[in-house]
């Protein structure tokens, strides 16, 4: 990596690390958009797969930090952690083998509209003025937990993202599980699952895709620095700030992101299409021409 480029991954890395773990989204949202527009690659398909490496395991950086310090103010929910936690270590196992199969200019695609996605769904959510719930122990039931957790890992492993974006509001809804217990919970949950994301998806990208792991690592030491102590700083900020007007800001601003994600990919497929040199004409060979 140059020199400018270990400082633009410092700088991602401290905004996923802060953003990651305050609105408890993993890290992953903001990198890998992030890596796409400003860490330039010959081949953007395969490149997008090395990202997704460098990301989960920079997640396990965030997560780790932001668990510690919502374990301090108590937010963990263990009843749901003993649930969650076996369904989303199998399941992301499942969606890093499933996200091999593509090419990751249309992994680089979905991803871009599920990040549109959450965030429109976050803005709906904040202007619904929906009341939040109480911690209820009859809306966390086995089942939906595992449904949770199934689900969380299957879109993780598949987009390389830590999970929290997709746990955080299911836990909301479906356990009626407040905004700071459902954070941290998730938090606490990412600090295996994204140990074993990561572990599968660098062990499959030589493989696979034929990049080199030492790159993927290289990257995600360049993000990790800044990632950890933003992780530290997002999670201690959870429990100071209006939290949802903090997701509603950075859901604005994802909004953006995904936008900017989904035409540099679209532009970089078009790019690969129109460089395909066209096969030459076979030559024809000379008729001779009857003499009459």
């Amino acid at each position: 990596m140059t020199p400018s480029e270990i400082i633009i991954c410092l700088v991602i890395g401290a905004f996923a690390g802060v953003l990651g773990g305050l609105a408890g989204i993993g890290g992953s949202m903001i990198m890998l958009p992030a890596l796409a527009v400003f860490i330039a690659d010959p081949d953007p398909g395969t490149a997008h797969h090395m990202f997704m490496a460098a990301a989960m395991v920079v997640n396990v950086v965030v997560s780790f930090p932001a668990a510690l310090r919502h374990r301090k103010a108590g937010a963990i929910h263990y009843r749901a952690l003993r649930v969650i936690l076996p369904a989303m270590a199998i399941a992301i196992v499942v969606g890093v083998l499933i996200s091999n199969i593509f090419d990751g200019l249309i992994l680089r695609k979905i991803l871009a509209g599920f990040i549109a996605a959450y965030a429109l769904m976050t803005i709906y959510r904040f202007f619904r003025k929906s009341k939040e719930p109480e911690l209820d122990a009859k809306g966390v039931h086995p089942i939906r937990l595992t449904v949770i957790g199934l689900a969380t890992g299957i879109v993780a492993g598949l987009l390389g993202i830590g999970g929290g974006v997709l746990m955080v509001p299911m836990l909301q809804v479906f356990c009626k599980m407040p905004i700071k217990n459902a954070i941290a919970t998730s938090s606490a949950v990412m600090v295996l699952t994204a140990i074993i994301g990561a572990s599968i998806k660098l062990g499959t990208l030589g493989p696979e895709h034929g990049r080199s792991v030492v790159d993927a690592l290289i990257i995600a030491a360049a993000l990790s620095p800044t990632a950890f102590i933003g992780g530290r700083l997002g999670a201690a900020l959870t429990h100071k700030l209006p939290l949802q007007v903090v997701r509603l800001i950075v859901s604005i601003a994802l909004l953006i992101v995904a936008a900017r994600m989904a035409v540099d990919a679209f532009a970089k497929r078009q790019d690969a299409a129109g460089s395909t040199p066209m096969e030459a004409p076979e030559p024809q060979e000379d008729i001779p021409q009857s003499q009459g």
